[in-house]
């Protein structure tokens, strides 16, 4: 295999992973709403700070 087929395969890897990582985190958090019989706007302030938090980990992947 070449460096780009290799870059290539591990690109995707990671999506992947990313992928299964966001898909669990989506389903800790469905559970939570239901356990905690949460409102819309307690579940919409949930998702908020669950996007803030994913922004901030993206920036400081900026600054690595």
């Amino acid at each position: 295999m070449n460096t780009e087929q290799l870059i290539k395969i591990n690109r995707e890897d990671e999506r992947k992973t990313l992928a299964g990582r966001s898909a669990s985190r989506l389903r800790t958090l469905s559970s939570y709403v239901r356990a905690n019989r949460m409102n819309y706007v307690a579940a919409c302030e949930l998702l908020d700070s669950e996007a803030e938090k994913i922004e901030h980990e993206a920036q400081e992947l900026n600054h690595v």
